[in-house]
């Protein structure tokens, strides 16, 4: 549909005004598409040093006092403030080399970028503009829970199953070590409670096709949400209903009229082992019905992209669902934590600036946008190796060491190749309760075989006012599907 990249001049040219948003579309938040000002990013850290107990001492999240450098950015003996890299400075292949072997924040340059980001910066004209890190204090309710359920949160070595939580995280990071055979999984349970608040709203989510030479080919939009029947910290009870659910989800196209209506309702349930497959109905608009598909539509593409419902947020399975689930390493990373305020710019709908944090403009078209920043993250590498009739063989996600938030990931396919690429956008959003949660707003999923993206969208919202259990279920799915 959109084989050449649409700009607004052109949209104008065909005879369609870009559409203005309401007050609802969230369009008064601060657009910077071009250029990083005041305002660009939602302020993490306040100046007040980080609670020892939820992020140890001395805090290695990002900077907190104001911008001054950390304890932890002391240069190795020998290196010169010559040798230290700029905030500002955009790494890309021409540069590469130069920089890798200077230190930014105490670390050097080239350690804290990968294997395969390296790769794509070197051959696939990735380009990184870097900025210092900056502390992200998650909602207090979720970290102080965290502590609260120490003593009552079991783990099975046999089973690799947990009982006894309650909410927070299932495992308090800072007490997982690399010398525990069981530390993945339990960084995978710690991703698997609501880390984005009691529910979580893909608001104006849209997916865009994006190929490596042409650019653009063509826009999806959905609307999804999904609902967490434990571990709720929105200041009602803990859990809804009996406590045999974990989760609730509607994904559903709403655009364009040859899509619309594909979608899901899916129900995971509360069994630690995984052995109750995922409840999961499809909307099929022949028949105008929904109907029930097998237990492992988890492993399933959404819609026509290139991603999984198993990458939802790069991973999405608890750990049981996997053979195996190991932790490889412990290291730093340039990641995405401040993405733009706005993602989403519906004042623009159907034009690459209705994605500003995207550089569709700029081959091959499916990178973080030139003006998106990149920081040094200390994050968690870990390893999972799916069941057989998994499309892949093997998935790498690079996680915050502080809390759950998946940065960066690889999959791979049957023969040990590298296949996909995942590069998530995430800021900081306070929800209507004033719930603080970092969750993703952007993703690039990246079919690198293909030389083809099929990137999300969205300007996601935590806790949302007014929602309710009654508002994510099969109905929902039937109603907006229609």
């Amino acid at each position: 549909m959109y084989k050449k990249l649409l700009t607004a001049s052109v949209v104008a040219s065909m005879g369609f005004a870009p559409l203005m948003a309401s007050a609802e579309d969230e369009t008064a938040l601060p657009l910077y598409a071009t250029d990083r000002e005041p305002g660009y990013v939602q302020p993490t850290a306040d100046g007040s040093k980080p609670n020892p107990v939820f992020y140890g001492s001395p805090a290695r999240a990002g900077r907190w006092d104001n911008g001054k450098p950390t304890e932890t950015e002391t240069l190795p003996e020998g290196v010169t403030e010559d040798q230290v890299m700029k905030a500002g400075t955009v790494i890309n292949a021409a540069n590469f080399d130069k920089v890798k072997d200077m230190y930014f924040e105490g670390k050097r340059v080239g350690d804290m970028i990968t294997e395969k980001i390296e790769w794509m910066i070197r051959e696939k004209n990735l380009a990184m503009n870097i900025r210092h890190s900056e502390f992200i204090e998650m909602d207090e309710k979720y970290m102080q829970a965290t502590q609260d359920g120490k003593g009552k949160v079991k783990f099975d070595p046999e089973t690799r199953a947990v009982s006894g939580w309650e909410a927070g995280m299932f495992f308090d990071p800072q007490e997982i070590s690399m010398d525990d055979p069981h530390a993945g999984d339990k960084l995978i349970w710690n991703l698997r409670s609501p880390t984005y608040g009691a529910t979580m709203d893909l608001r104006h989510i849209s997916w865009v096709f994006l190929d490596g030479e042409d650019g653009m080919e063509r826009i999806q939009r959905w609307w999804a949400r999904r609902y967490y029947m434990e571990g709720r910290l929105d200041g009602g009870p803990l859990v809804e209903g009996d406590g045999d659910i974990m989760q609730k989800t509607v994904l559903v196209a709403i655009f364009p009229q040859d899509i619309k209506g594909i979608g899901i309702f899916s129900v995971r349930y509360n069994d630690p082992t995984a052995e109750t497959p995922d409840d999961v109905w499809a909307y099929l608009k022949s028949v105008r019905r929904a109907r029930r598909l097998s237990g492992n539509a988890w492993m399933d593409p959404i819609g026509g992209t290139v991603q999984l419902y198993d990458d939802w947020d790069i991973w999405d399975a608890v750990p049981t669902k996997y053979k195996e689930v190991k932790l490889v390493d412990r290291r730093y990373v340039f990641a995405i934590a401040h993405a733009p305020l706005m993602t989403v710019d519906l004042r623009f709908r159907n034009t690459i600036q209705e994605f500003p944090a995207v550089g569709m403009d700029i081959p091959p078209h499916y990178f973080p946008a030139p003006q998106v920043q990149w920081e040094p993250r200390e994050v968690w590498v870990i390893e999972g190796t799916p069941p057989d009739v998994h499309p892949y063989s093997k998935k790498v996600v690079y996680m915050e060491v502080d809390y759950p938030r998946p940065y960066l990931g690889e999959a791979y396919d049957k023969n040990g190749e590298f296949w996909k690429g995942f590069i998530f956008q995430n800021r900081l959003d306070v929800g209507d309760d004033g719930y603080k949660a970092l969750m993703p707003v952007v993703g690039h999923i990246i079919d690198f075989k293909a030389d083809f993206a099929t990137n999300w969208s969205s300007n996601m919202k935590a806790n949302p006012a007014g929602v309710e259990e009654t508002d994510v279920t099969l109905q929902t799915l039937i109603a907006l599907a229609r």
